[in-house]
């Protein structure tokens, strides 16, 4: 059994699939924790975008929004660490 789970873990690696996956949680994850420390009302103006080297690029629709998510983001990032049990990402670059 534990051939086959390997396997699979290597298929799944070789196919991409694997990175759309995490990333998937990452962005799920980040948007549970934004609800959690925002609010839903300002949360709504935040908007993951992309993961690419391991920088998470979020879309603000104003810069006091910005400002406020950029005083939080080492929290979001530890948080985000915590919950999927590994360093997943390094950074979030804030975009208005």
């Amino acid at each position: 059994m534990e051939h086959i789970k390997k396997l699979l873990a290597k298929r799944l690696k070789q196919s991409g699939f694997s990175q759309q996956v995490k990333t998937s949680l990452i962005i799920e994850n980040f948007e549970k924790i934004i609800r959690e420390i925002f609010g839903p009302n300002i949360s709504k103006k935040i908007k993951p975008l992309y993961l690419k080297d391991k920088v998470l690029t979020v879309a603000c629709l104003s810069s006091v929004v910005a400002q406020e998510l950029n005083f939080k983001k080492n929290e979001i990032i530890n948080d985000i660490w915590l919950k999927l049990g590994e360093e997943t990402i390094k950074d979030i670059k804030i975009i208005i």
